[in-house]
């Protein structure tokens, strides 16, 4: 009972950690966003499109899916890490060989230079760093260290950001600016990763293991198909539209994806955590019961998620793209439902990943395939713009359905067919009206009532399992605080969570951030009142986020440095006066301009570099004797 209790426990502690990582640095990602559309021409960012595509295509068969071995054979209680992580690395020094080989005899034939044109060096560098980046990230999963892991993917997400602003917006350098951001904060987070994860323990090449290189080796390679056959599958609606119906209804129906990607996005969090408990549950005695509920649970949480998206879809793309792509709105509710079954998929393909059964992975990803393309050069030409999302939902529905059955003869878990075919039918009903939103003026209003009714009965019939589980991973002091409200008390406080949500969104958009400012001063005064570090600077980069957001990011600097001021007077302290350093270089941007940024800046890294030189050497020289004592145990690592 007590490791079956472990289990549950380390899936949620693993999903919250990802989730932290990834709420982090997409949020840093929509001022990236902001950035690119600002300062980028539509041909640029038609070109970084294309990189993106290429880059995309080109990474699995450079790693040949390297990094899933690495992280399955490096969870496996049997294999040496050190072994795991060497063979990790010799593949991708070889791919980045034969792709050092290859790239610049099709640069020079000029067969891909509408493709390629000038960029061919870059996009090899940009290709080794992505690769190792994805490597050792994964790794760091492997090995346990899924903190590092989060902390490492906002670490890039920041070196990007600063990057963006470097290379974009002072240098002025476009494209090339672009890719620099990216390769620099790839390589940049590789170094963290390899410094903070101590990951020179694990490289030994003077100990070779060929044998376990054959069998990582025939585990990742029918990998590679199926990613790629999947690249296929996702983007032949955009290429296949862009041949019906041309540039526009793609520009459309890229925007209808929006919505629906967040949803992937979440669960994304989810799946990889799942993904790493899968491997570790495979050879447990109640693996067919622990597969079971967490399905179950991941059922329950799926359908509530879609249910809210498909509630909000029509107003949140108002908000969200405004009049312009408003008719996005039509096919985005069809998209949003695809990703049930776009997720259940993942689930089961964590099945044979975990049971090291990948080539069937390959044959229901080339399910997909043959039945996306089909059904798009059926349906785009007659239905127009309907076709993708419709030709979408179909083809995952198909590879679910088939793995689902495939899947369960290696863990025969329960699948809740009931509940499945129940839900679904409520999805659908909910789908169907948002789409006769704008489609069919006498159903509008029988749809507006249609959705909240839904979306009730959706959350009363899978409110259950998620709230236990969520009761389950409280602390205690916040669980025994919700047990002494009770239900009704409980009840009336989201419906009133809900009538705020819905006033942010419909009625007054400020009210967030207001909100957001008035919450980060009360977590800052508890900081101070109670002398703890970390309210005080979580409520200070709060505050910076609600004032930037009604009055400008020059404003929020310059709140921001008076707030820094205030503290260090209050009781110095190093990250306080880094917060107050870069608060200061922005507000003299604001005031003075770029260049008077820059040289404050400069001066401010000449001062703290002259101030931390004691203390960069002490720990550099700490750094050195620890890895000098490494090296002498290199037997005891596993």
């Amino acid at each position: 009972m007590e490791a079956k209790r472990s289990s549950y426990k380390k899936l949620f502690s693993n999903t919250l950690i990802i989730a932290f990582g990834s709420f982090s640095s997409k949020l840093l990602m929509l001022l990236l966003v902001s950035i690119y559309t600002r300062y980028l021409s539509e041909a640029e960012l038609g070109v970084n499109d294309v990189i993106q595509q290429i880059s995309n295509w080109l990474l699995p068969v450079v790693t040949m899916q390297i990094c899933e071995a690495v992280m399955r054979f490096g969870l496996d209680r049997h294999t040496d890490n050190v072994r795991v992580f060497t063979v990790g690395n010799a593949v991708c020094l070889a791919g980045f060989a034969g792709l050092g080989i290859i790239l610049p005899i099709v640069s020079i034939s000029g067969v891909a230079d509408k493709y390629l044109g000038s960029y061919s060096l870059l996009i090899y560098i940009y290709i080794v760093a992505a690769s190792l980046q994805l490597v050792y990230s994964y790794f760091l999963r492997a090995i346990d260290k899924v903190w590092l892991f989060a902390v490492s993917a906002i670490v890039n997400t920041v070196l990007t950001l600063a990057g963006t602003v470097l290379f974009i917006i002072v240098m002025k350098l476009g494209n090339n600016g672009y890719l620099y951001s990216i390769i620099a904060a790839n390589l940049l987070s590789v170094l963290f990763m390899f410094i903070a994860g101590k990951l020179w323990r694990y490289i030994d090449f003077k100990h070779f293991d060929r044998a376990l290189l054959r069998k990582m080796f025939s585990y990742s390679f029918p990998l590679i198909p199926a990613q790629l056959m999947w690249l296929v599958t996702n983007s032949s609606d955009t290429f296949m539209t862009t041949h019906y119906l041309g540039y526009e209804a793609t520009g459309i129906l890229s925007q209808s994806y929006k919505i629906a990607n967040v949803v992937a996005t979440v669960y994304m969090m989810f799946g990889q955590a799942w993904n790493m408990s899968a491997v570790m549950e495979d050879e447990s005695e109640d693996r067919d019961e622990f597969y079971g509920n967490v399905f179950h649970l991941n059922q329950c949480l799926m359908y509530i998620l879609v249910a809210g998206c498909l509630l909000v879809c029509t107003p949140l793309t108002h908000l969200w793209m405004g009049e312009k792509l408003w008719v996005s709105a039509t096919y985005a509710p069809i998209l949003i439902y695809s990703t049930v079954f776009s997720c259940f998929t993942t689930f089961m393909g964590s099945i044979y990943l975990a049971s090291n059964r990948t080539g069937r992975s390959l044959v229901t990803s080339l399910i997909a395939g043959v039945i996306n393309i089909s059904l798009n050069v059926i349906l785009i030409p007659n239905i127009g713009l309907f076709g993708p999302p419709i030709t979408t939902v179909v083809s995952y529905l198909a590879v679910f359905t088939v793995r689902a059955f495939d899947s369960r003869k290696i863990v025969p878990f329960k699948l809740g067919v009931g509940k499945l075919i129940s839900n679904n039918i409520l999805l659908l009903i909910m789908t169907f009206a948002a789409v006769a939103l704008h489609t069919n003026a006498s159903l509008k209003r029988a749809s507006m009532v249609t959705l909240p009714v839904m979306f009730i009965i959706v959350t009363v019939c899978n409110i259950k399992p998620v709230w236990e589980a969520v009761m389950k991973i409280c602390p205690a002091k916040i669980r025994g605080m919700i047990e002494r409200l009770g239900t009704v008390k409980l009840v009336i406080l989201a419906v009133l969570a809900a009538g705020y949500a819905g006033a942010c969104l419909f009625l007054w958009h400020s009210l967030l951030w207001i909100t957001l400012g008035a919450v980060s001063a009360a977590v800052m005064a508890y900081g101070i009142t109670t002398d703890k570090r970390a309210f005080r600077l979580g409520g200070m980069a709060g505050l910076f986020a609600a004032v930037w957001a009604m009055c400008g990011v020059w404003n929020a600097f310059t709140a921001l440095l008076l707030l820094s001021a205030v503290e260090y007077l209050r009781r110095p302290d190093d990250a306080v006066t880094f917060m107050g350093a870069i608060c200061l270089t922005g507000t003299l941007w604001g005031i003075g301009g770029k260049w008077l940024g820059l040289f404050a800046g400069d001066i401010i890294l000449f001062i703290a570099l002259i101030a931390g030189m004691k203390r960069f050497t002490a720990w550099l020289e700490r750094l050195i004797i620890r890895a000098e004592g490494r090296k002498k145990e290199s037997g005891t690592i596993r």
